[in-house]
């Protein structure tokens, strides 16, 4: 979820706190995510048992790896990437759509960015796939659409500052050539893009229908 240029990595900040409910549901699915990658280290055939792999997933087998390969991540800077983004985005999200349905977002997300990955796959269907992204890109989505004009830092050599609305477009327009053109082929950006796909209609279809109450920090005028 951060951009990475040749070794430089620019990191998401967000510039206002924007907090009105304890986001313990939140909390327990970065708490899940580093249990879950404490037990692949101890036993690595959790990995394999619990990916997502888009040829079981066609022939209807094993369709839990739909929810499971959400929580299971290749390595530590992969974990740890993912959990700050879930951290920077979610919270929010939590407050706006409740506890209950959140987890009914968040999980529809990562399910919608698995779909998505099986249907575009152009590979090996046996290759599976792992990581919250998928889910995290929903709530990236939806975060843009709640809050377009919350202010973002991405901290490099430089500090940029930029509406919501603008870094999720920007970031979408980017996996989607990414994935057009085949750079960085052992990512899944076919399931980033699902998920953010996802994640921008439950969130439109939730603000327009439940009309929630969003107390907003100070925002530019449209």
């Amino acid at each position: 979820m951060t951009i990475i240029v040749g070794r430089k990595m620019a990191l998401l900040l967000e510039e206002e706190e924007f907090e009105r409910i304890i986001p313990f549901v939140t909390w327990i699915l970065i708490g899940l995510n580093i249990v879950v990658f404490v037990l692949e280290l101890y036993h690595p055939w959790i990995i394999r048992a619990f990916c997502f792999v888009p040829a079981d997933f066609f022939m209807g087998r094993h369709l839990e790896t739909l929810i499971t390969y959400m929580f299971i991540h290749e390595d530590i800077l992969h974990l740890l990437v993912n959990m700050y983004f879930l951290w920077v985005f979610c919270d929010d999200l939590e407050n706006v759509y409740g506890h209950g349905y959140f987890i009914f977002f968040y999980l529809a997300s990562g399910v919608g960015g698995a779909i998505v990955y099986a249907v575009l796959n152009t590979g090996d269907p046996f290759s599976g796939t792992i990581g919250a992204s998928g889910a995290i890109f929903g709530a990236m989505a939806a975060y843009a659409i709640f809050f377009p004009r919350r202010k973002l830092l991405i901290v490099s050599i430089y500090t940029l500052e930029i509406d919501a609305w603008k870094y999720a477009v920007i970031y979408a327009i980017i996996e989607f050539l990414f994935a057009m053109l085949g750079i960085f082929k052992n990512v899944a950006h076919t399931a980033h893009l699902g998920g953010f796909l996802t994640g921008t209609v439950i969130g439109y279809v939730y603000k327009v229908i439940a009309k929630p109450r969003i107390y907003r920090t100070p925002q530019k005028p449209w």
